[in-house]
């Protein structure tokens, strides 16, 4: 696993992003400015110095590919998104979310859960992994919860599927 930019190395390589852009100190202060409010690298957070570097990097794939070339590096989004195959969706289509909501309204019907609605639910699911919201649960954690919610209907004596 690489080891993550430590504040010189950002530095350094925005320095020389800006040198390989042939930009003059007040248009990479501009540039600076308009993207992160700081005129300075130093000052800027890491975010800041992370976003200032994707934007040096689009600029230098722009100025590579006008010129014909091969970019030598493409940035990677400053949020990186989970592969399809580990992202939950909570839509009718998702098998995991109609289980967890049949689940939860055959635990509604017993009388055991009071408020039979998905925000309930969503409200139960962030109690019990400490996550946001459905679609940001992981494979591992979408079964804990189905998992402890059958369990919940064991304990109970309510009968599922």
């Amino acid at each position: 696993m690489p080891k993550p930019a430590t504040r010189q190395h950002q530095l350094a390589a925005i320095h020389i992003a800006q040198k390989a852009l042939c930009l003059t100190d007040d248009d990479a202060a501009a540039l600076k400015v308009q993207l992160t409010g700081q005129s300075s690298s130093a000052k800027m957070t890491s975010t800041q110095r992370s976003r200032l570097l994707a934007h040096l990097s689009g600029l230098q794939d722009r100025a590579a590919r006008e010129r014909g070339e091969t970019p030598a590096y493409t940035p990677k989004p400053l949020t990186p998104q989970r592969a399809e195959l580990y992202r939950s969706i909570d839509d009718a289509s998702d098998d995991r979310w109609g289980k967890a909501r049949a689940l939860w309204c055959a635990l509604a019907a017993a009388g055991v859960v009071h408020t039979p609605t998905d925000a309930a639910l969503m409200a139960y699911i962030k109690r019990q992994t400490h996550v946001e919201h459905w679609r940001f649960l992981n494979g591992y954690q979408v079964n804990a919860v189905i998992e402890s919610l059958k369990k919940w209907c064991d304990r109970s004596g309510v009968q599922h599927t």
